[in-house]
């Protein structure tokens, strides 16, 4: 498979269901669970993209009346062009963070969907990738959420990542099931038609929404197994993310429809490599630039490394309040390179004290697995 030579439209989803802008999000919201979908396009009358609404709007604004318009709640997410190259809409996906982005014509009409998921089905064509390890490509130090928490601390946990999915395990962190964004929006949405009814008969105090009420069955792959064994579990549960677990059930790592995409445009021959920070939600450029300055000579070391080329470096930056003054960060860095993913953290007071704690940790996984090949082609010899 040549991804270079696919163009958007070839793997657009062209069945679009849209809501028109002035719809009440009460029929927006059934509309989604009818079809499915998670993120909606919204239109005007000529069937012009106006921008699209998510899950994510009801979870960040819990006060949102449930006969608001859906047009005072939306994102404009970038948009495709059917003959533009697949690789540069994955690209644009990859920057913004959207799941799906809208294919228009050049009047400004919607006529198909670019999704993760139909990007994700094409790694089945990439023999390669696909009997690769799922080791390889997993993030490791999985973050999960117990059963007997609250969809709030969940909410919390998958915002800090950037997600919409969360392991679910029990008190001795064992896997018992997955959380979706999507099943606690909606259960938010009930708990808002049940106040507003509240508000009639008297009735004023809030629920507290436990994990175990809304979790689902795991999507889950032992170690060892294949990127193909993952996909296929993927694609039997309608799933985000997949878990992979050791022998006694406990989570050692996910993957994600976010982490095969940046593993499959890592496959890419081009020049450079694609860095992305994410998590960092301020206007200021200087902490971007200083971090992208740190980047530079770690690249420079590992070009250096004939057998783990990099093709793809990302942070994901989360800010922890402590104790109401303080702040301390966490940075999860993913390097995707010719051969295998790698994963690392850094944990600091200072977000770039743990931006190099995270690179310098990357470096040494990378030697550890160099050193390794080099004495396993000596005992070849």
């Amino acid at each position: 498979m040549e991804l270079n030579k696919i163009t958007v439209s070839e793997v657009m989803e062209r069945n679009v269901v849209c809501v028109h802008e002035k719809e009440p999000l009460s029929s927006v919201i059934g509309k989604m669970k009818e079809t499915g979908i998670h993120e909606m396009p919204v239109v005007d009358a000529k069937g012009a993209l106006k921008g699209i609404f998510s899950y994510r709007m009801i979870v960040r604004r819990r006060n949102i009346p449930i006969y608001s318009k859906v047009e005072n709640l939306l994102v404009y997410p970038p948009t495709i062009l059917p003959d533009e190259p697949l690789t540069s809409a994955i690209e644009k996906m990859l920057n913004v963070g959207h799941r799906v982005l809208p294919v228009v014509e050049h009047s400004g009409r919607v006529v198909g969907l670019l999704t993760r998921r139909a990007i994700v089905r094409l790694i089945k064509k990439h023999r390669e990738l696909a009997n690769t390890p799922v080791d390889d490509v997993m993030s490791g130090d999985p973050v999960v959420v117990r059963e007997d928490e609250s969809v709030d601390v969940a909410v919390e946990r998958m915002r800090g990542l950037g997600e919409v999915c969360l392991p679910v395990v029990d008190e001795h962190g064992h896997l018992r099931g997955m959380v979706l964004l999507r099943d606690i929006a909606r259960s938010y949405w009930r708990e808002k038609e049940r106040e507003s009814y509240g508000e009639v008969v008297g009735e004023k105090e809030r629920m507290v929404i436990p994990v175990s009420s809304v979790m689902m069955a795991p999507a889950y792959v032992r170690a060892g197994s294949r990127v193909k064994d993952a996909l296929e579990v993927m694609e039997d549960m309608d799933a985000y993310l997949v878990t992979v677990v050791d022998e006694e059930m406990k989570p050692v790592g996910v993957i994600t429809d976010k982490d095969l995409i940046e593993t499959l445009y890592s496959t890419i021959p081009r020049e450079g490599v694609f860095v992305q920070i994410t998590g960092l939600d301020i206007e200021d450029p200087e902490p971007y630039d200083y971090i992208y300055s740190l980047v530079e000579p770690f690249l420079h070391k590992l070009y250096k490394t004939e057998r783990f080329k990099p093709q793809i470096l990302t942070f994901h930056v989360e800010r922890h309040e402590v104790g109401g003054r303080e702040s301390k960060y966490s940075v999860r860095a993913r390097l995707g390179t010719d051969r295998r993913t790698f994963y690392a953290k850094g944990v600091d007071w200072n977000l770039f004290r743990a931006v190099r704690e995270a690179m310098d940790n990357l470096e040494r996984m990378v030697m550890r697995e160099k050193k390794k090949l080099m004495e396993m082609s000596k005992t070849i010899k």
